[in-house]
């Protein structure tokens, strides 16, 4: 014990292995002499050996377990549950909360809502204790936020008393009404932001910090039309440039916001000098503008854009991009020179593999940077390695060093190329190489493909040695094997770890097995041997489902039926989309059978933890079910795979939740924007008389038939500043359709060069007859004149109330002098 006690006390940064075999050695009669010589090393204790140790024990060994760094959640919440079942613990103050330190992650959600807000904004004091709640789940970060926001509702005080690091969680209905003063300007600009709260009070930050470039980030991400349109030429075009911004202070900017900048500032007489505005904005340049002598300048700006951000819609201008980048630089096949690839930058990113293949070795290294690639770049990627045309050589002289070199580009190769490594290089490599992915916060669908490559490498390498396994040969899975960084590696097949894996282990340790497995085949096992585990009661605890993690993937109904879920922490947890999606049938069974337990509805903390895709599993007379004050204080919902009719049922309580009046507000849209693709006609033409500037990326995501109903001048007022957008849109199917059904002339109107409207109106001898089928009841017009015995009335198709009192008279007119000249003659 003395020695155990040394070790763990001179010993730092003690690899997990060491600190699970020492826990592991102690079995399950862990005492508080075991937890005071393990200290630090703590977290090698399994779940399993945490639930069997008395609640004394834990009690007495507090300030050891307290300080500890590293617990996972499955092991938070063990002792916390001890603690508060045994009565050693009663967590109602925010001197018992903050006394949790690292323990606090294990604190169920419904305790912490048990506090007062008052209690809560005193624990909040403590920085140590903000530090720990950061790494709690969300749900129980959200419910510290709620209960902060009770002590006073005022926007202002709301800001002073949620921590910066957690102002994410502020409902965006409670973003507004703020004052004036330096004060709440500067800490609406020092706190943590999304980009649908950042846009509720941008105006209110741009315009309280004289200077553009003093404005942080996380506010500037708000940057929209809708927001911009009151302001002065000259201060939106100092937003715009004080986005321009690289590494970790890089601005997150959407498509629809980049578009809406260059359409301010394209007519400048600096819009040549590229260096002066954000990279991404530069991919929506109009090319015919950019001068021959400065298009190599402009696109060596344009080589820090992510081209990832072009949508479906727009996507053609990233395939001009690359055209006009050939005709720049002469580059007439697919070789590219060192000199061209570091013009072209992150472009690199959308060139095919014919480019890949035959260019400078210059283009691994910018590949580095991408986002993503796909499967014919990684393809190209592995021919140009494997020709030994690189300063890596050829595959038989490849070594751990040249996976190291490689950078981020190893996550996205195939067997193939792991085949030219031996099984122990590449345990080497990912020891390393998971550490950079975890602190990257690299997704589990791209470890999981890398994963699945490395593994099929070992199995094809050792395919004549494979043979039919029925047992255990490469040792039981225990809590030590489970620690190892790379687990479970040494278990290439499932069929091993199948053989391998005990429904003890599982019980004992599922939190650290789940956060570490990833293939689908090794989690269905996982699952399995937990089924097994519960089925004398049929029925696996919230504590366990909890922690199911990527595993909850691949449940099937059956599995479901065995879950106990009554608490949001678990609904939370189940819905957790870093785990990947769900399918609509799961996810419909999940959370109702939340709903089935008495108390449980769809309030707030509900929504934000199904999400919006998942909540259009739901049954409409479900969605109906969703209050006004719920929705207004739930986070905005993506609702896009709604069907029409589920869209419709939630916007009429997202318009009931952040009413208008006859105009609509700015923010009251904005509010409401998640939900409008269920919008009614009425509300839109209102939303045309209102300044709002929509983003094209909304108006086409609005109910087809909404949009047919929407005149030429109607659609004019309803994108304000956004109007030119519509030209890039033209080929998308409801821009398509809605020009295809307006009269040609009416869309002249609009200047914007768009065709493939119907035929002009017939003139008839001296008058003009106007049909109005091509728009419907609102028609389709701008100004439209409408001659008459030789005077001139103006008639408008405007939308809304139709301004056409004089064309019946016209008409009459027009009729009675053709049947007098037929008379004469």
């Amino acid at each position: 014990m003395i020695l155990l006690h040394n070790l763990t006390t001179l010993c730092r940064d003690l690899d997990p292995q060491v600190s699970a075999a020492l826990a592991a050695n102690m079995g399950d009669n862990i005492n508080s002499n075991t937890i005071a010589a393990l200290g630090r090393e703590s977290t090698g204790l399994s779940e399993g050996q945490i639930t069997m140790a008395p609640a004394s024990v834990l009690w007495a060994s507090f300030s050891i377990l307290s300080t500890v760094i590293g617990w996972n959640q499955g092991q938070a919440m063990a002792i916390i549950q001890s603690l508060m079942l045994s009565g050693a613990v009663k967590i109602n103050s925010a001197s018992t909360l903050t006394a949790l330190g690292s323990l606090v992650t294990g604190v169920p959600s419904a305790t912490l809502g048990s506090i007062s807000g008052t209690e809560l904004l005193y624990a909040s004091q403590d920085p140590t204790f903000i530090t720990y709640m950061q790494t709690a789940p969300t749900i129980l970060i959200q419910t510290f936020v709620t209960q902060l926001i009770t002590v006073n509702p005022n926007p202002d005080s709301i800001l002073q008393n949620v921590p910066d690091s957690m102002s994410t969680e502020i409902p965006r209905s409670l973003l507004q009404g703020f004052s004036q003063s330096s004060v709440v300007v500067e800490k609406l600009n020092q706190k943590t932001w999304r980009h649908e709260q950042a846009v509720l009070f941008f105006d209110t930050v741009a315009l309280g910090i004289d200077n553009s470039d003093n404005m942080s980030s996380s506010v500037l991400q708000g940057f929209t039309c809708t927001r911009v349109a009151s302001m002065t030429t000259t201060k939106i075009k100092k937003l715009v440039k004080a986005c321009r911004r690289k590494g970790k202070n890089r601005v997150a900017l959407r498509e629809t916001q980049l578009t809406c900048m260059y359409n301010y500032i394209k007519e400048e007489s600096n819009v040549t000098s590229y260096n002066l505005y954000p990279p991404d904005m530069l991919l929506y340049y109009d090319y015919s503008k950019v001068p021959r002598d400065t298009c190599k300048d402009y696109f060596s700006e344009l080589g820090d854009a992510d081209f990832s951000v072009f949508s479906d819609a727009l996507s053609f201008k990233r395939t001009a991009l690359v055209n006009n980048v050939k005709t720049c630089l002469g580059i007439s096949g697919t070789v590219l020179s060192s000199d061209n690839l570091q013009v072209l930058g992150n472009m690199v990113c959308v060139l095919d593999g014919s480019y890949i293949q035959n260019s400078d070795q210059l283009i691994l290294q910018k590949l580095q940077n991408c986002n993503d690639l796909t499967d014919e770049q990684v393809a190209a990627i592995e021919t140009l390695l494997t020709s030994g045309k690189t300063q890596y050589g050829l595959p038989a002289t490849w070594n751990r060093e040249t996976l190291d070199n490689l950078g981020v580009l190893p996550l996205y190769l195939t067997s193939s190329f792991y085949k030219n490594f031996s099984k122990n290089v590449k345990g080497q490599f990912l020891q390393s190489f998971l550490k950079v992915l975890r602190k990257n916060g690299t997704s589990r669908e791209k470890k999981r493909r890398m994963k699945t490559a490395i593994r099929q490498s070992i199995i094809d390498q050792s395919q004549s040695k494979r043979s039919i396994v029925s047992e255990c040969t490469v040792g039981n899975i225990t809590q030590v094997t489970i620690s190892e960084n790379t687990f479970p590696f040494n278990y290439e097949t499932v069929t091993k770890f199948n053989c391998c894996l005990t429904a003890k282990t599982v019980v004992d340790n599922l939190d650290a097995i789940t956060a570490k497995v990833d293939d689908l085949e090794y989690l269905e096992v996982v699952l399995a041997r937990l089924r097994e585990a519960y089925s004398a009661n049929s029925t696996i605890p919230e504590a366990k489902v909890q922690v199911l993690g990527p595993a909850s993937r691949v449940a099937t109904n059956a599995d479901i039926t065995m879950w106990n879920i009554t608490k949001i922490d678990t609904l939370s947890a189940l819905m957790d989309s870093s785990n990947g999606n769900w399918d609509a049938v799961m996810a419909q069974a999940i959370i109702s059978k939340y709903l089935s337990n008495s108390g449980n509805t769809l309030g707030s903390a509900e929504l934000n933890s199904i999400g919006g895709p998942n909540l259009c599993s739901l049954d409409i007379s479900l969605l109906k079910t969703i209050t006004q004050s719920s929705l207004s204080k739930a986070n905005a919902l993506t609702v896009t795979n709604c069907n029409i009719m589920k869209k419709r049922t939630l916007f009429v309580i997202a318009e009931g939740a952040f009413q208008s009046r006859s105009t609509v507000s700015a923010t009251s849209y904005q509010l409401t924007q998640p939900y409008i693709g269920g919008a009614d006609s009425a509300y839109v033409q209102r939303l045309s008389t209102s300044n709002i500037s929509m983003d094209m990326d909304t108006f086409i995501s609005l109910d087809p038939t909404v949009i047919q109903t929407l005149g030429v001048s109607q659609v004019k007022g309803l994108l304000g500043s956004n109007l030119p957008e519509l030209k890039s849109y033209e080929n998308q199917s409801a821009v398509r359709t809605w020009i295809s059904t307006r009269f040609q002339a009416d869309l002249d109107y609009l200047g914007l060069g768009l065709k493939g409207g119907q035929a002009d109106p017939i003139t008839v001898g001296v008058g003009t007859i106007i049909l109005p089928t091509s728009a419907g009841v609102t028609g389709g017009a701008g100004p439209v004149n409408t001659v008459a015995g030789g005077a001139a009335a103006t008639t408008t198709a405007s939308g809304g109330a139709i301004n056409r009192p004089t064309f019946g008279l016209h008409l009459l007119l027009t009729t009675l002098s053709v049947a007098v000249l037929y008379i004469l003659h």
